[in-house]
């Protein structure tokens, strides 16, 4: 016991020079010794934990642990463990299981108690600020890359023309869901939303450094991770919601990151009393992660017998209760969501950020075009381009325009042009089976829409119908 005790004491010291040690608190609140285990955060901001224990055969063993990630558990992860082993000096990786299908990776390395010196603490330290940032990275781009690859794979597998289902309204449960097509691996590889894009940097920093501040004993000012999301259909809100839940993790603002998306159906009951139940099972499933509410201003609506309100007070009270567990973020239109939160102050209080997403330019959705295409193998000769860009040209734009949505359909609907003619032409290989032409593309119907479109404006008194 002496022994397990001065160990403590020396080892401590070490501690004391490299980081800053949580101390514990005694009754009246003042400052006591640390005790072991120990916590500390390193200069880089990395939490971890020092453990002694004593193995069968009496001897004494330190044991330095970080928290990286956690990730979804997989082969490939296992495989990338395997590679860290001997990477780098006084640092290796292991896996701690969470639950089914989730993996808490963790920055570990252990000593003899009784020969471990101050010098070696230190470079334990070092090499664990140096692989903790890098590593998270590198896992969550390995997981997005992992859910990337099934996603193809699932797409290569099926006809690639547009089902009912893709069209079909949300079921009543809510759960985290995916899309046909996962998020890119990093906001700046979307097309567009530039506004969005730097004030989503804006607010990461403004989080990171009220994470340095905190550690340094200053008051941090941070914003509240709780976001409004205004812009029409189609403009990358759930995409960028995902971002935020990836980003939010790796600053350890939240433990899983994961995304649940649900709209009033999933929210709202029938009978006084349901509705808080199915409320309080979307926030319990978000814990952790993020609550995606889509056309969230139709909770608000003005009739005296309509149950939205009970959900907004609900979603109220769990965001106070859980501070620091969830992330909630709300989407809809602009005008529509001005208006639903000057409805509610307390609701309004709790975000301090709107991100406004714009309309794509007519240039992005041909890039969004080109990228669903090379997606699923598939290539535009020259005139096929000109075709596709003629027919965006001449969309009409307004409240409610789809967007990427509009760009989707036109794909499934090329697509299925194609798939035809191939079939017509008896054509089953070659480079026939990629190339999209623009005998594929709905050109007609572009073209009567710009000619009806100059004809009301040579002659507006006749209107435009």
């Amino acid at each position: 016991m002496i022994h397990i005790i001065e160990a403590e004491e020396r080892i401590a010291k070490y501690f004391a020079r490299h980081v800053d040690v949580m101390p514990t608190f005694g009754d009246d609140g003042d400052d006591e010794e640390p005790a072991w285990p120990l916590s500390f955060v390193t200069k880089n901001d990395v939490e971890g934990s020092a453990t002694l224990y004593e193995r069968f055969n009496g001897t004494l063993v330190l044991r330095i642990d970080a928290d990286v990630v956690t990730v979804t558990d997989s082969t490939k992860l296992r495989e990338w463990i395997t590679t860290r082993t001997g990477w780098m000096p006084f640092v290796q990786a292991r896996i701690e299981k969470v639950d089914g299908q989730r993996a808490k990776v963790v920055a570990t390395h252990s000593f003899l108690a009784d020969e471990v010196t101050e010098a070696e603490v230190g470079q334990v330290i070092g090499s664990f600020d140096y692989v903790v940032e890098k590593w998270s990275e590198a896992l969550v781009e390995l997981e997005t890359t992992a859910e990337l690859e099934a996603q193809r794979d699932a797409a290569r597998r099926r006809t690639p023309r547009r089902t009912e289902s893709e069209d079909a309204p949300a079921t009543d449960t809510a759960t985290a869901t995916t899309t046909s097509r996962p998020a890119p691996a990093d906001l700046d590889d979307m097309v567009g939303l530039e506004p969005v894009k730097r004030l989503v940097r804006q607010i990461t920093n403004m989080q990171k450094v009220a994470r340095v501040r905190r550690r340094n004993g200053l008051n941090a000012v941070a914003p509240s991770p709780h976001l409004v999301f205004t812009g029409n259909p189609g403009t990358g809100k759930t995409t960028v919601a995902r971002h935020i839940g990836r980003i939010y993790k790796q600053l350890g603002l939240l433990s899983s990151g994961h995304v649940v998306e649900v709209d009033r159906g999933q929210l709202v009951g029938g009978y006084i009393g349901q509705t808080a139940i199915k409320t309080r099972e979307a926030l319990d499933s978000a814990k952790g992660g993020v609550l995606f509410i889509d056309e969230a201003y139709s909770l608000a609506r003005d009739h005296a017998n309509d149950y939205g309100h009970e959900a907004i007070e609900t979603i109220m009270a769990y965001m106070e209760n859980n501070r620091g567990q969830i992330v909630v973020v709300v989407a809809g239109y602009p005008d529509e969501m001005k208006t639903f939160m000057s409805m509610n102050p307390g609701l309004a209080s709790r975000f301090d950020y709107t991100l406004q997403f714009p309309d794509y330019s007519h240039d992005e959705l041909a890039a969004i075009f080109e990228r669903l295409a090379a997606e699923f193998d598939y290539v535009l000769d020259d005139m096929a381009r000109d075709a596709m860009k003629l027919i965006v040209s001449s969309w009409q734009r307004g409240h409610g325009f789809g967007n990427a949505r509009e760009i989707r359909r036109l794909f499934h609907e090329v697509v299925a042009s194609h798939g035809a003619w191939l079939v017509e032409q008896g054509i089953s290989s070659g480079d026939a089976l990629r190339l999209l032409q623009s005998v594929h593309f709905p050109v007609g119907e572009a073209l009567a829409e710009i000619g009806q479109r100059e004809r009301a404006a040579e002659n507006p008194g006749a209107g435009y119908l």
